[in-house]
């Protein structure tokens, strides 16, 4: 089987090695130049991308089963055009970059199916948002922005003045263009559901995701991609989380739409009462959700090769899986070059089990020298992750083997453990179904007797 894999960030460096290691033939082009050295030593590349495409192309031809994974947005056109060439792809479409990039498109598809959506209001630029706080009150609201901008495009405020104070910041900072919204903010867990879709229908069960974003223990610091997070299969059918998305009216949208197959993670804030709002679509493989919940796959080329064709998908694992964001500086700053002074590139990597099967979960890393060290300039080392029956065990396995390492300068929060029980509690509460691991009281320590 030949997998040919085209990724916009590098991130996805335990999927690929983890389909090699299942017996396909892995080829992996990465488009940033200061991503490029991410695997090195470790997986087959493809220096240019119409390279990886023949080799696709060649697989097809001659009979061996093929696909082409794309593991992130901002390619659709190419993978829109590798699928009326005729090859098998998951991820990618120019359908999933409008989903997530456009927030307003990917509210109103959300509001389609009956999702409950923050009132909000459009801007074609910051400029103009800034003219809207300026000219009349404002509540709690979130700014999102379409563009990229510092790793989050969301920043919270408690009225208008704090947030036209941002906004002024921001423009000076990185310029006033760029469609945003500003959106009620609506107090509640932060809570993401999603399945699989293989182009016709939804496949498999669905999934749920809890994490936090913030860089230190305690919510200080900024949002990250991901700090933590926890990762289950819900084993009904229909979740309450479904009902409350109404998940089901998304079908008609995406068959309209002719939606790629592909992941489809539906973002929302859960409040008290058990309503679910939408916040925005995640339309690709998430980071840091699905290299953790990659390890309750049984088999992830089989897996993959099915949602392309069109098929079923094998049952996950009914565990629970728990991972923490391993980095060192100068992460979370995301604009360096290798070539920096401060660059992450090259630092020493002790300790690690593998690159997707054990406590490990690699990122930005390659080989050098038959050991591991970092590769490009942010420092997103990886994962800390175990899978289990209980949270409080997993983040005791997690945190001994983050401490077990050797890498100068490494940061993890070390409060998952309360953070998503917290948060589990929180959404029982509120009606939601969540994995009986977080709910569950850490295990009593025996201690001995003192005579």
């Amino acid at each position: 089987m030949r997998v040919a894999v085209a990724s916009r960030f590098g991130n996805g460096l335990s999927w690929w090695r983890r389909l090699a290691d299942e017996g396909a033939d892995v080829r992996v082009w990465i488009d940033p130049p200061s991503q490029k050295s991410v695997g090195d030593g470790l997986i087959e590349k493809a220096g240019a991308y119409e390279t990886l495409l023949s080799w696709a192309k060649e697989g097809v031809l001659s009979g061996e089963p093929t696909l082409m994974l794309f593991d992130s947005i901002s390619l659709g056109q190419r993978a829109d055009a590798a699928r009326r060439w005729g090859l098998p792809v998951v991820g990618g479409g120019a359908f999933m970059d409008r989903l997530e990039k456009d927030r307003a498109f990917g509210a109103r598809i959300a509001a389609e199916a009956g999702t409950r959506i923050p009132p909000c209001e459009e801007f074609a630029s910051i400029h103009d948002a800034l003219s809207r706080c300026e000219s009349a009150p404002l509540g709690p609201a979130y700014f999102k922005s379409d563009r990229y901008i510092d790793g989050d495009a969301t920043h919270g405020a408690h009225d208008g003045e704090e947030m036209a104070q941002y906004l002024r910041d921001l423009i000076e900072q990185h310029g006033g263009h760029g469609r945003c919204v500003l959106q009620t903010r609506i107090e509640g867990v932060p809570f993401s559901t999603g399945r699989w879709w293989n182009g016709l229908a939804w496949v498999g069960p669905y999934e749920a995701t809890y994490e936090n974003k913030r860089l230190m223990n305690d919510d200080v610091g900024p949002s990250t991609g991901c700090a933590l997070n926890a990762i289950w299969f819900y084993p009904d059918e229909d979740p309450y989380m479904a009902q409350a998305l109404g998940w089901e009216g998304l079908t008609l949208p995406f068959r309209r739409a002719h939606a790629p197959p592909g992941l489809y993670d539906l973002n929302a804030i859960v409040d008290a009462q058990g309503d679910a709002w939408f916040l925005e679509f995640t339309s690709r493989l998430g980071y840091d959700s699905e290299p953790t919940s990659q390890r309750l796959i049984p088999n992830l080329s089989a897996h993959l090769f099915a949602v392309a064709n069109g098929a079923q998908i094998e049952a996950p694992y009914d565990d629970l899986a728990y991972a923490v964001r391993l980095s060192i500086p100068p992460y979370p700053w995301e604009y360096g070059e290798r070539s920096d002074e401060g660059s992450a590139d090259g630092h020493r990597i002790g300790g690690a089990d593998g690159i997707w099967d054990g406590n490990f979960i690699a990122y930005d890393v390659r080989m050098r020298d038959e050991a591991l060290v970092s590769a490009g300039p942010e420092g997103i080392v990886g994962l800390t992750l175990a899978v289990g029956e209980r949270l409080s065990d997993l983040h005791a396995e997690a945190m001994a083997f983050a401490k077990s390492l050797s890498v100068a300068g490494l940061m993890y929060r070390t409060d998952g453990d309360r953070d998503c029980a917290q948060a589990a509690k929180r959404l029982a509460e509120a009606g939601v179904e969540v994995h009986p691991g977080l709910l569950a009281q850490p295990r009593k320590q025996k201690t001995e007797e003192v005579a």
